[in-house]
């Protein structure tokens, strides 16, 4: 009882204290959260939403199409209270046509990765962003990839990643028919065909060949099959006049060996310029065609799927014709860009998200996606990658897109005369000079 009473008046005793003492401690250790929000609502000058709209890109890693650019989206918005990120998904088909018919109706977003489309930089719609960039940013970006975004002397848009094309060869099918395989990469066009001759072959003993040599797809805003078409150096345009020249010997020489793939040597697929993208990648999957011709970005995708269909793989360039060099086309960077705004607060803060994904620290998150660096701190990305070094290296002789206001509409116009003209429905010539004319007739039509 008395050990009981004790212990009463102890508790009571430091209760007592504690009413008395703890009223100063709490006043000496204060927090001031109003001080903190002050200083927070002085590091940032801008609050609301930003837009952007993109492309869907398979990360291989995650296996989700959209999810690098919502974790930055988060990432960001967390760095940044008060400012948030509204984004639309675009698909590859209708996209294009969409920010075409946003422009036209006033209601574009804010952000696009449209900063090495020359339509849209010649157009003057887009914020000028070198007074946002410092120079040493600026050097770090690879010549080639930051030349797309520059316009009269002025910076458009701010490089993300760079692509190319190359060729996929099915090693088992090679090596079963004893075909060698370009150890370094390189072959001669001559040395292509040869091959392609060996790898058409019937496997079911009913007279003809059901598994061929090389197969692809023609398609507007591809071009998969332009390394074939420019093996002895013809170009669409030529770069310092702008000038067209797609119906030079160099260019016609390439379209005929296309053509004659098919219809002469009869080494493709026998649908082939008639297949979709799809089809053409599903014939390859199941070891019907040994060379398909594709984005970089297929390469870690077959790398994910090769053991659900069998299938061995290696790389190769486009085989060099007269200009004795794997010559292509691509639209090969990825550029974001921010469209002309009339608040210098949210413009501020549009750039300083675009330099976020397009940050040198980012750069090692493209080998999930099969891009390259366009940064020249990234170009060791792949130094220990056989397949992608090879595409990597043969990036110094892909050529951009044409630099014209109405490439979109000439490039329809282009591919569908190669695919008419590969399928037989009109001759070469024919072909040749309706690409000449409605491609002229474009150029001059602004």
């Amino acid at each position: 009882m008395i050990l009981k009473r004790a212990f009463t008046l102890f508790l009571c005793a430091i209760m007592t204290i504690f009413i008395f003492i703890m009223p100063g401690y709490l006043k000496r250790n204060k927090v001031d959260y109003n001080e903190h929000y002050k200083e927070l609502d002085k590091s940032i000058e801008w609050r609301g939403v930003i837009t952007i709209w993109d492309y869907p890109r398979l990360n291989i890693r995650t296996g989700t199409r959209y999810g690098w650019l919502r974790s930055k989206i988060k990432e960001f918005e967390r760095k940044n209270p008060g400012v948030y990120i509204d984004f639309r998904e675009l698909d590859w088909k209708s996209g294009p046509t969409l920010l075409r018919a946003a422009e036209k109706s006033g209601a574009l977003p804010d952000i696009a990765p449209i900063g090495s489309d020359f339509y849209y930089i010649s157009r003057g719609i887009l914020e000028e962003l070198d007074s946002y960039i410092s120079e040493s940013d600026k050097a770090d970006f690879l010549d080639k990839a930051l030349k797309t975004t520059m316009h009269n002397g002025r910076q458009y848009g701010i490089p993300w990643m760079m692509t190319g094309y190359t060729l996929l060869l099915n090693t088992g099918l090679f090596n079963d028919r004893g075909v060698p395989i370009p150890s370094d990469g390189n072959w001669t066009y001559d040395q292509f065909l040869e091959s392609m001759k060996q790898l058409t072959f019937d496997t079911n003993g009913k007279g003809g060949p059901d598994v061929f040599g090389f197969n692809s797809f023609i398609e507007p805003g591809y071009y998969n099959i332009f390394g074939i078409i420019m093996s002895d150096g013809g170009q669409i345009v030529d770069a310092d006049s702008g000038k067209y020249t797609f119906d030079y010997p160099e260019a016609v020489s390439g379209l005929k060996k296309l053509w004659e793939l098919k219809n002469l040597h009869k080494v493709t697929h026998p649908s082939f310029g008639e297949m979709t993208e799809n089809e053409a990648w599903t014939a390859f999957l199941q070891g019907k065609s040994a060379v398909y011709t594709a984005g970089s970005w297929t390469i870690p995708y077959l790398r994910s799927v090769q053991s659900n269909h069998d299938l061995s793989f290696t790389v190769a360039n486009f085989p060099s014709g007269s200009a004795e060099m794997p010559i292509t086309v691509s639209s090969q960077t990825c550029s974001y860009a921010v469209f002309k705004q009339k608040d210098e607060g949210k413009r501020k803060v549009c750039v300083e998200f675009i330099k976020f994904l397009t940050a040198a620290e980012s750069q090692e998150q493209l080998v999930d996606f099969g891009f390259f660096p366009a940064r020249k701190s990234g170009q060791n990305l792949y130094r220990n990658d056989k397949e992608m070094s090879i595409v990597q290296e043969s990036l110094a002789f892909s050529e951009p897109l044409p630099r014209l206001y109405n490439w979109d509409e000439i490039d329809i116009v282009v591919q569908s005369r190669i695919k008419s003209a590969v399928n037989n429905e009109i001759t070469i010539d024919q072909a040749i000079q309706e690409m000449k004319f409605l491609s002229e007739r474009y150029m001059n039509d602004r």
